[in-house]
């Protein structure tokens, strides 16, 4: 009898803890083609946004995107960004996927 009740216990342990497994499974956040990303507009932002956005641009490089952006009347797109001094081509090159994801023009 006590080996019987043991079973039917354990046997419904296991399953509430199935279930629970399955209910955080359904329950994980959307992919990140349906959530809404907040992209930084690179002709509107400042330097302490700039420069908290995406790995490798600090201080000095958010000031750089700022003056080229006043200079130059604004950005037309995102590979620009190889004419900001202290940027450059190289940069752009190797970070465009992650540059495209955070910044946005317009």
């Amino acid at each position: 009898m006590k080996a019987t009740l043991f079973a039917v216990l354990l046997l419904s342990f296991v399953v509430s803890f199935k279930a629970q497994a399955v209910m955080v499974k359904t329950q994980s956040p959307p992919p990140l083609s349906e959530q809404k990303v907040n992209k930084i507009n690179l002709n509107k932002a400042d330097v302490h946004a700039l420069a908290k956005s995406c790995k490798g641009i600090g201080k000095k490089r958010a000031a750089a995107i700022v003056s080229y952006r006043e200079t130059h009347g604004g950005f037309r797109s995102i590979d620009e960004l190889a004419q900001v001094r202290g940027i450059g081509k190289q940069f752009v090159k190797r970070h465009i996927a992650q540059l495209q994801s955070v910044f946005t023009i317009g």
